[in-house]
């Protein structure tokens, strides 16, 4: 009988000294990354408008650090100069889920100034064909008036297309309707 308890036993008590250690590592070692600029956010920010000083927009309500979002599906923070660059880091749907992580710059007049491109997990040789300046150019401009149906889709990247046009309208509408507290007017 001992023979077949003080295995599993044995394993059992490894295992959970094991996991404790783990858990204690973590705990010890981890950084908050939350609100803080990244150097792919910054190379994105800096290429859609320029050098300058961003920051990622964090919730002063909130207990912990967490990015200013306005209850917009998919977006994942918004970042200013603390002057008149907004910039809107969204996650959108192409033909993959959340295939789009994108970073979409708006100018003062309310349309997209740049986009700039942090993830793209499309189909290789036709959804990523919407990182193409060609398409990219159609969507410079793009405002709350804009009609996405005047916007042709990259031929074969249906889905890929019509999710660029999704993150571009929610970024404008966005901020729309949040530029007073954007900047803080």
């Amino acid at each position: 009988m001992k023979n077949l308890i003080m295995p599993p036993l044995v394993l059992t008590i490894i295992c959970v000294v094991i996991s404790g250690l783990l858990a204690l590592a973590y705990n010890k070692t981890y950084v908050d990354t939350t609100g803080v600029m990244t150097d792919e956010l910054l190379a994105g920010c800096e290429e859609i408008f320029g050098e300058g000083d961003y920051e990622i927009l964090l919730d002063p309500d909130a207990e912990e650090k967490t990015p200013v979002t306005f209850d917009t599906e998919g977006v994942l923070s918004v970042i200013t100069d603390g002057g008149d660059k907004c910039l809107v880091e969204i996650v959108e749907d192409g033909y993959e889920q959340e295939g789009l992580h994108l970073l979409i710059g708006i100018n003062s007049d309310g349309a997209v100034e740049g986009i700039y491109f942090l993830e793209i997990s499309e189909t290789p040789g036709l959804g990523t064909k919407v990182q193409d300046a060609s398409f990219i150019d159609k969507l410079i401009g793009f405002d709350t008036e804009t009609d996405e149906s005047s916007i042709d889709n990259v031929t074969s990247a249906t889905y890929s297309s019509e999710g660029m046009k999704s993150a571009c309208r929610k970024a404008v509408t966005l901020y729309s309707e949040n530029k007073e507290a954007i900047f803080g007017d």
